[in-house]
């Protein structure tokens, strides 16, 4: 049986989840703090993935690589409030809580979307490097200011330290069997281990750096019973406990969830800081879009768009900024090779730039304001290497 599924979002946090089975009869609906990737795992009915999304997501995705411009939102004729307007993308902070206590698992995060799914032959251990390729200004240079994702090191995690090439390091992805399609061989059915990721990647674009602990959302494919024996699954939002770089909180027995399919991550770490030395420090980043695929006919070309906002949390600094990502699976080598191709576009709403140049009416808020490009080169490797790198 398989499902496909739809979200609405309503004007509260909660959103309606409407569910079609393959059988006329059977139709779910739920009101709840869930998504639809969710609701699928609970149902234990893998998400249909239709071949016509795939190629269009692809297309449009590959066509990002080189646009002139990017914008935030894509709005329809008519349309004046955009699903993902600044003011439901951003973290909400209290002023009178100190840095130490603005991560935590309430709802101070904007809403998550699903997690990004990648072909199988992602699946396993990978050595990667990253390879600066060139940054551009859209709209002038005159409009990026410190508060730019990307700007700063540690500002953009999908990019660490943009300018710097990374030396190899390690990444993880894991199959997820219970969204796969079983009926179709192309369909994605892999997620990256964010846990495992991003903080080696961080480490790799800024050297001077140390993770500390780290956190997600990661979600079960089934949860638990409560006390009335009825199923319950914590709302997405939420952060597992902290893996600390000691190993402690890291195990499947105390934290069961950090390696799930995640769409929110949250890291302390230790870095210089330019005016007061070492420090620990925190960021937290949330996934709230994503789109990607395949091309159509060929199951070595994948590409995907995923839409972040970030908190880095003691400068109380909000970024907002678009990864696009092409990979190819290199055939007919004896190593099983990847190369592709990222781009950050990032962005400056205007209520933050204002903080730093007054009020500047001649940008447009809704286009990045910085494009940064990367090569990447991935090699296949099992988990003794990846551990030694």
């Amino acid at each position: 049986m398989v499902a496909s599924c739809t979200t609405i979002r309503t004007n509260s946090r909660k959103h309606l989840i409407i569910i079609n089975t393959t059988k006329p009869q059977e139709f779910h609906r739920a009101r709840c703090d869930i998504s639809c990737y969710q609701i699928s795992q609970a149902l234990e009915l893998p998400l249909k993935n239709n071949a016509d999304d795939n190629t269009n997501h692809y297309q449009k995705a590959m066509s990002l690589l080189d646009a002139k411009t990017i914008s935030w939102t894509s709005k329809t004729p008519g349309e004046t409030l955009s699903s993902l307007s600044w003011n439901k993308s951003r973290y909400r902070l209290s002023t009178l809580s100190s840095p130490s206590t603005r991560i935590s698992n309430n709802g101070n995060a904007p809403y998550p979307g699903s997690p990004t799914l990648y072909p199988e032959w992602m699946e396993g251990y990978w050595a990667v490097n990253y390879k600066f390729n060139g940054a551009s200004f859209p709209q002038g240079r005159n409009i990026v200011s410190l508060r730019t994702a990307g700007a700063g090191i540690g500002t953009c995690l999908s990019l660490p330290n943009v300018g710097y090439s990374t030396p190899t390091h390690a990444a993880h992805f894991i199959k997820s069997e219970m969204i796969m399609d079983m009926q179709n061989k192309t369909s994605l059915s892999v997620h990256e281990d964010l846990a495992y990721n991003l903080p080696r990647k961080f480490e790799a674009f800024w050297s001077q750096s140390k993770i500390l602990s780290v956190q997600t959302n990661g979600h079960p494919v089934t949860g638990g019973v409560n006390d009335n024996g009825k199923e319950q699954h914590p709302p997405p939002i939420m952060l597992s406990p902290k893996c600390f770089v000691t190993g402690d909180g890291c195990t499947p027995k105390e934290n069961p969830n950090l390696h799930q399919p995640s769409t929110r991550i949250a890291m302390d770490f230790d870095g210089p800081t330019r005016r007061n030395g070492r420090l620990t420090q925190s960021v937290d980043v949330s996934l709230i879009d994503n789109y990607g695929g395949l091309l159509s006919g060929d199951n070595a070309h994948y590409a995907s768009v995923k839409t972040y906002s970030q908190l880095n949390v003691n400068q109380e600094l909000q970024t907002f900024y678009k990864e696009i990502a092409s990979l190819e699976r290199i055939k007919n080598q004896s190593d099983h090779i990847v190369v592709g191709k990222v781009r950050v576009a990032a962005f400056l709403p205007k209520y933050i730039q204002e903080y730093d140049a007054g009020n500047n009416d001649d940008y447009d808020e809704n286009a990045a304001v910085a494009f940064y490009d990367y090569k990447v080169f991935m090699k296949k490797i099992d988990e003794v290497e990846a551990a030694s790198l």
